[in-house]
């Protein structure tokens, strides 16, 4: 019986020892894995720009400044991802006076298109490092451009879609065209029908 005690008590003191041992591990290993932290993201949507058409693109809106650079009611296209990533102006004008159709380049201006013909709303803009500049690149997502017509039946502050047109880290700013197709099947004015866009807003997330 003393023996069989003795061997129990040496049983005992193993399993003792693993279970110290297990436990301080843990500890160790809890003090040296590091813990995610939590901070406070400040940043938003700014407006940029808010107006109506016959206010809205200047062309150029000034030395470092970025904004509305043009807007264009172009010919419908059916891959507009791929066809509004020109980053010229001037494609994009030519399209438009071929159809028949036009654009917006200077304030104070309004439009005559000709009816009947399916077109898509494209904005043209430009961002500045203090709009969209993070991580040393340039972020096309902290762009957007919303927009309002109901004689269009586009509701309130619709946002477009946005393709980048030119992204290089070493120019002043990113160029970034945003369009809407009306998902898909175009717009169209009707013969003697008229159509105020009566919002357009660029903002920036920041």
């Amino acid at each position: 019986m003393k023996a069989k005690k003795g061997i129990n008590k040496k049983k005992a003191g193993i399993r003792s020892g693993i279970v110290i041992a297990l436990v301080i591990g843990i500890m160790f290993s809890y003090a040296t894995v590091p813990h995610p932290q939590i901070t406070q993201d400040n940043r938003g949507w700014h407006v940029i720009w808010e107006g109506n058409l016959v206010q809205a693109a200047e062309a150029d809106p000034g030395s470092s400044v970025g904004g509305i650079l043009e807007i264009f009611f172009i010919n419908h296209s059916a891959t507009p991802d791929t066809t509004y990533t020109v980053n010229d102006s001037s494609v994009f004008e030519t399209w438009c006076t071929a159809g028949g159709l036009g654009y917006v380049s200077a304030d104070d201006f309004n439009l005559e298109l000709s009816h009947s013909t399916l077109f898509d709303v494209v904005v043209r803009v430009r961002g500045n490092a203090t709009q969209c500049w993070r991580d040393t690149q340039w972020q096309d997502t902290d762009l957007r451009i919303r927009w309002t017509c109901a004689d269009l039946s586009v509701g309130a502050d619709t946002v477009m879609t946005g393709v980048v047109s030119q992204n290089d880290s070493g120019d002043p700013y990113i160029w970034m065209n945003f369009y809407d197709d009306n998902s898909g099947s175009g717009f169209s004015l009707t013969k003697d029908s008229s159509a105020d866009i009566t919002s357009i807003k660029f903002e920036a997330y920041y």
